[in-house]
């Protein structure tokens, strides 16, 4: 039979685990971000949600076992540890934010010219062309 104790650590260790996980690939995301190299993002962001999600998933288990005794655990290593990562997480979650922010008014800014030059060039279509879009085949 499992003990409390025997529980929140299974569920610590795994949650130390999760979250140095999350650290690297948050790093690695900031990489590709200062890189400039956007074709990663999608499959970057995907796995970056993939292993929140399973730490959130963990969390609903360990903290309320947490909570029983909390005081005792703040002094654990591993709880430390897994306090620690979350820190840096949320560093880096910080300084990504203004980062994707520019990213994503430089990327508005550009499919706004892109728009007003395709509705430039519109205009530009000959008379000829059109009445054979009038017309159907031919």
């Amino acid at each position: 039979m499992n003990s409390p104790e025997l529980q929140v650590e299974k569920y610590l260790l795994l949650s130390v685990e999760q979250y140095r996980d999350l650290l690297q690939h948050a790093k690695d995301v900031l990489q590709v971000i200062d890189s400039c190299d956007y074709s990663q993002i999608d499959e970057q962001v995907l796995k970056l949600r993939e292993l929140q999600a399973a730490a959130a998933k963990n969390d609903e288990e360990l903290l309320p076992l947490l909570q029983a005794d909390l005081p005792t655990w703040k002094k654990d290593r591993r709880y430390q540890m897994r306090t620690n990562y979350i820190n840096s997480i949320l560093e880096i979650n910080e300084s990504l934010v203004p980062k994707i922010r520019s990213i994503m008014a430089v990327t508005s800014a550009e499919l706004k010219k892109m728009h007003s030059g395709r509705t430039a060039l519109a205009g530009y279509s000959s008379q000829k062309s059109r009445q054979r879009s009038l017309r159907g085949i031919g």
